[in-house]
């Protein structure tokens, strides 16, 4: 076990579901440089649920937060008390490969980016489905990642510096309820690291009514989020709401063919194009009924989302 201070801290904040911890804790143990990790497991799970698991060969230490439906404060708490200069954020239901941990501190110390993306690939079952479904979530930042910088990020699955999270006191909290905030508050000069072999399998909802009330409820929060932060009086929401199911689609899905050429993807992204409509567009309904109606957007949604919500994973 690591007794210095280690190169990379990995927070993942989790609920109820022990077992995505069990695999998640295997998984890191493998890591190729697992002596010099640390993992902090921000736990919102009510009080009496099941202890957390300890990483064999790695530092384990857990951010008791019981009850909470705070998912920003739940990553900044877990930042404040990490020790080493970088910090990566994990899902519960993702798998990192052995490598993932060596390659992300390397992609950090090879650049002086704030930011670290990962290499993502479809950790769930090889059907039409799920491959459609993490072509649509992450499609943009698949393996292998494309040779220009990325312009669309996964939330809740980034590295960053710490010290220029730290810089942002008490604004942290907010800001990591949702990266893109975090990362317009970073600017100017924010920079992102591809991390091109930071292999992170990520499972996506077993069944598709979840996925797809998911995906409303997190276009319904994104736009309470961005009504708060920016400031959005009642004509910018009124104005915004219609176009949004019209514009967001289309808007989306130039990103994900901006990022197309050159890595041979081409054939999964025509295979996924009715997946995509389909998602995209409840997305976008999601976001318009947020700008109606920001105040009822519930933290708790999310919470159900990301921790609670069955996940698909080929073991």
């Amino acid at each position: 076990m690591n007794t210095g201070a280690p190169d990379l801290s990995v927070v993942v904040v989790v609920a109820g579901r022990r077992e995505r911890s069990e695999r998640l804790a295997h998984a890191l143990a493998r890591q190729s440089i697992a002596s010099r990790i640390e993992v902090l497991f921000a736990d919102i799970a009510e009080a009496q649920a099941p202890d957390l698991p300890v990483v064999p060969g790695v530092t384990t230490r857990v951010v008791r937060l019981p009850g909470s439906c705070d998912l920003g404060h739940a990553r900044a708490e877990s930042l404040r008390q990490a020790r080493a200069p970088l910090v990566a954020y994990l899902e519960d239901h993702t798998v990192p490969a052995p490598g993932w941990a060596a390659a992300v501190v390397q992609a950090m110390q090879d650049s002086s980016a704030v930011a670290g993306a990962y290499a993502f690939t479809n950790g769930s079952p090889d059907t039409w489905w799920y491959r459609s479904v993490f072509m649509v979530e992450y499609g943009s930042m698949a393996h292998p990642l494309p040779q220009r910088p990325i312009d669309l990020m996964a939330a809740n699955n980034v590295a960053y510096r710490r010290e220029p999270l730290l810089a942002l006191g008490g604004r942290l909290d907010g800001l990591l309820e949702h990266d893109f905030f975090l990362h317009k508050a970073l600017e100017p000069g924010f920079q992102v690291a591809l991390a091109r072999e930071a292999l992170l399998a990520h499972q996506t909802n077993a069944f598709a009514g979840e996925l797809l009330r998911g995906h409303f409820e997190y276009g319904r929060f994104f736009a309470a989020c961005r009504v708060r932060r920016e400031g959005w009086g009642l004509a910018k929401r009124l104005c915004a709401a219609p176009a949004v199911p019209f514009l967001v689609p289309l808007l989306r899905l130039k990103r994900v063919v901006r990022g197309l050429p050159g890595r041979s993807l081409w054939g999964a992204f025509l295979a996924t194009l009715p997946a995509y409509a389909l998602i995209f567009t409840c997305d976008a309904l999601g976001e318009a009924y947020g700008y109606l109606a920001p105040n009822r957007a519930s933290a708790r949604s999310l919470v159900w989302l990301e921790l609670e919500a069955e996940r698909a994973s080929r073991s």
